[in-house]
């Protein structure tokens, strides 16, 4: 891994900032932590940091300018997006104040776009959190248990279409299938409160809670590879076993999976298939 200039991680909630942090440490960089208030873990706080609110561009502009600052990576979950009534300005966000706006009312991914366009007007490079940790990235082919029959298969395929129709509108990554029924689609709750929803339905009867299902879960077509990679974890496939599921299909070197062994190691206990999968699984296309 080359080092070209200081790096700085924007961190949001979960594990991995942590994680890219001391693999940039152990692989001899001084990473500057950016820790977004109320998201980012506390422990964080070993390294070099400051902390700012999510809508303070123009502070983090003067932090990337004094801390001299090259490249950054932006890494972790946010719980609670902005309102616009929740912004409250510094002298140097006015600036941006028209684009910021613009993206709160937008998707995701055009919020994001819009973030790093700002960022990299600075001269900063925005860098994806797999590329200085290539390890994070899902590989293609059977990573947990046993390979999914022809009907799995056949539920993978629906999935992908489900899920890239999705993020073609910038409202999710992923959806479940049962069968050729999409039964939950990706919205602002996020992945595990959607499965939440599928373990409710089932136990409920709205859904037969005899084992089936696939969670399936796509990069979105126009998305920003640098951000906001779709990322599955530990608490992934705890929520697929409430949800029942037979198993996870993820875009294979297009998704993150945090703690991988570990992840294995629970769905193989579960019985649980994972695969990666290509952008033409089931004639689908994510270019």
């Amino acid at each position: 891994m080359g080092n070209n200039g200081r790096i700085a991680i924007i961190a949001g909630g979960g594990t991995v900032p942590m994680q890219i942090a001391k693999h940039l440490r152990q692989n001899g960089q001084n990473p500057f932590v950016i820790m977004l208030a109320g998201e980012a873990d506390n422990a964080l706080r070993e390294f070099d940091h400051e902390e700012l609110s999510v809508t303070a561009l123009g502070k983090l502009i003067s932090l990337f300018k004094k801390e001299h600052i090259q490249r950054v990576v932006i890494i972790g979950s946010v719980r609670r997006r902005p309102k616009i009534t929740d912004l409250r300005p510094d002298l140097g966000t006015l600036k941006f104040l028209g684009r910021f706006i613009s993206g709160l009312v937008s998707g995701d991914n055009e919020l994001l776009s819009k973030i790093v366009k700002t960022i990299e007007e600075t001269g900063v490079k925005v860098v994806g959190a797999h590329e200085v940790m290539p390890q994070l990235l899902a590989p293609v082919g059977q990573i947990a248990g046993s390979i999914p029959s022809a009907a799995q298969k056949a539920s993978i395929a629906r999935g992908v279409e489900a899920a890239l129709a999705l993020g073609a509108i910038d409202a999710g990554q992923c959806c479940v299938v049962i069968g050729r029924n999409i039964v939950a689609l990706e919205g602002v709750e996020g992945t595990d409160a959607m499965l939440q929803r599928v373990a409710d339905q089932k136990q409920h009867g709205r859904l037969s809670n005899t084992r089936g299902g696939v969670l399936v879960k796509m990069c979105k077509p126009q998305q920003d590879k640098r951000v906001d990679l779709p990322t599955i974890g530990q608490s992934t496939v705890a929520n697929a076993v409430l949800a029942n599921l037979d198993g996870i299909a993820i875009h294979g070197g297009n998704a993150m999976i945090v703690d991988i062994e570990d992840v294995i190691e629970k769905a193989d206990k579960a019985e649980m298939f994972i695969i990666g999968i290509d952008d033409t699984y089931g004639g689908g296309r994510n270019g």
